[in-house]
C-alpha cells in the first residue's frame, strides 16, 4: 500500500493501473468470458458481448494483452493465422477474484 496522505495513512485503493485496465467497460465482461469457456476466437466474444464495437474490443483487448491477463493462441487446424484469445495465469487470478462480484450481480 502507498501513502495517500500527509496524515500517513496507508492507500487502501488498488494501484491506478489496475484500475486503469479492469475499470474498462469491457475487460471484465472479456475476462469472465475467457474464464466460463477458456479459448475464445474475436468473433464469438464480440457476438456474445453484444454492443461492443469492433474497434472498442480490439482496444479492450489490446490493453489486455499488454498487461498479461490474456494471451492471443493459434487456432488449431486453421489455414492461415487464425487467432483466440485465452487467460493468462494473471487472468485465471482475476477471474477467481472478480466470480464472487459478479454472482453477486446476477439477478435471483
Amino acid at each position: 500500500m502507498s501513502q495517500c496522505c500527509e496524515e500517513n495513512l496507508e492507500c487502501p485503493c488498488p494501484p491506478v493501473g489496475l484500475i486503469d485496465v479492469v475499470g474498462k467497460k469491457w475487460a471484465v465482461c472479456v475476462v469472465t468470458l475467457l474464464g466460463k469457456y477458456g479459448t475464445v476466437r474475436f468473433g464469438p466474444i464480440q457476438r456474445c458481448l453484444s454492443g461492443v464495437s469492433p474497434a472498442t474490443l480490439t482496444s479492450t483487448l489490446r490493453s489486455l494483452e499488454r498487461t498479461r491477463i490474456i494471451r492471443r493462441v493459434p487456432v488449431e487446424g486453421t489455414r492461415g493465422p487464425v487467432r483466440a484469445y485465452t487467460l493468462t495465469d494473471s487472468g485465471r487470478t482475476l477471474y477467481q477474484s472478480v466470480l464472487p462480484l459478479a454472482r453477486w450481480l446476477q439477478p435471483g
